[in-house]
């Protein structure tokens, strides 16, 4: 389970690397899309996931400078922002994390459990099917030992392989499929405007989705976003614009959100909604 420590190191990176891709651009203000979504990402990350971590261990440390180093990120990318804002931001949003760690490395001591909750868990209310009962157990032994060998690009992009199949479970037990097709994130095709097959649907629906169909909290809905975004550098097209590099602490902690997200769609499982 990530700690403190692990988020802080992975928020630090990220910074890091948006402040590097930032100072790329040769235009005065930051309008690339591929640019702002990666700022995006960055501060979404921290609030929506990061910080909760940190919190929850050092309930007392101050995060109001790194929050508003983020903000300040966050809300710059509704305008045309300087690019020297961003540079500036990211610089001070470094700081703060670094200071941040500080404090808390000698504040607490660290401390990483690897416990059961690592163990796969029981997919009955979701697949029947004893074969593929027996798939799900290996892509979860698979996201598990990538993530344990920091073959952490390769840890995600299994991650979100095993949620779209659990989706697609999940969606299958439904005995109405009425709630799903009317859904408000449900996918339509651009031409016809009709309700794609659920069976094709893609991770980012399926969050939406779920969402809505309350299988999944909105806090863990807000973090399986990121995780989302972060598989999508399986393209190397992707990570060569950005240029992020996931290390072992991105994927310790979108791997504590997988496990969460699993466990609250087999839970949700029982209410066949």
């Amino acid at each position: 389970m990530a700690t403190a420590v692990d988020v802080l190191d992975a928020a630090i990176q990220e910074v890091s690397q948006a402040r590097v891709l930032v100072a790329r651009v040769k235009t005065s203000q930051i309008r690339g899309s591929d640019n702002l979504a990666t700022l995006k990402t960055a501060a979404y990350a921290w609030f929506r996931n990061y910080r909760g971590v940190v919190e929850s261990e050092a309930a007392l440390v101050d995060l109001s400078e790194v929050d508003q180093n983020y903000k300040v990120i966050l809300d710059a990318t509704s305008r045309h922002a300087a690019k020297t804002t961003y540079l500036d931001a990211l610089k001070g949003a470094k700081k703060s994390l670094i200071e941040l760690r500080s404090t808390i490395l000698t504040a607490i001591p660290s401390s990483i459990d690897a416990v059961a909750e690592d163990l796969a868990p029981d997919f009955s209310p979701l697949v029947v099917n004893q074969e593929m009962h027996q798939i799900l157990n290996r892509r979860w032994e698979e996201c598990r030992k990538c993530v344990a060998a920091n073959a952490n690009l390769a840890a995600v992009v299994m991650m979100g392989g095993l949620l779209e199949a659990l989706f697609v479970a999940r969606a299958n037990k439904m005995t109405d499929k009425g709630p799903l097709l009317k859904a408000a994130g449900a996918p339509r095709d651009k031409k016809t405007g009709k309700v794609l097959n659920y069976q094709e649907w893609m991770l980012d629906s399926y969050i939406k989705v779920g969402s809505e169909l309350e299988w999944i909290t909105d806090s863990a809905k807000q973090v399986a976003d990121v995780l989302k975004e972060f598989r999508n550098y399986v393209h190397p097209a992707k990570e060569l614009r950005h240029g992020i590099v996931l290390g072992s602490n991105d994927s310790a902690i979108f791997w504590t959100v997988t496990k969460t997200l699993v466990r609250q769609l087999l839970l949700s499982a029982g209410n066949h909604k």
